[in-house]
């Protein structure tokens, strides 16, 4: 949800909008003691992965990334700060976990960087330098 509502520009700013991305930095924080349903961010949600379409830390930093009132809350920076952590010397991120039926894809195995899954990243990261607070 709140995925959808940051490309409208009518909701971007919305209570709705807004909510859906507190839950989503309320259960970062409780991430230890709360998992609704299938929704746990234990230690596979930490790893990352591509592509950007699944309930991970580089897809929910994306999706928070697109509001800039989140860019300085310390729940999100710590989700930043643990992605910046898996960074390579080279500035890029390998798979830590991956889903087989995308064989083939660079982000599909877990030996060497992936230029897509470094993409995902960087640009989540240049998102808090470059829209305005």
């Amino acid at each position: 949800m709140a995925d959808l509502l940051s490309y409208i520009p009518e909701y971007k700013d919305s209570e709705t909008a807004r909510s859906s991305v507190q839950s989503l930095l309320n259960l970062w924080e409780a991430s230890l003691s709360q998992h609704p349903y299938m929704f746990y961010m234990g230690t596979d949600f930490r790893k990352l992965k591509a592509p950007s379409c699944w309930y991970d830390i580089v897809s929910v930093a994306g999706v928070l990334s697109k509001y800039p009132f989140v860019h300085t809350d310390s729940r999100f920076l710590e989700m930043i700060d643990l992605i910046k952590r898996k960074q390579d010397e080279n500035g890029f991120f390998t798979p830590e976990s991956i889903y087989t039926k995308l064989a083939g894809w660079d982000f599909s195995q877990k030996k060497t960087a992936s230029p897509y899954l470094t993409y995902l990243c960087i640009r989540i990261f240049e998102r808090l330098n470059t829209e305005p607070v």
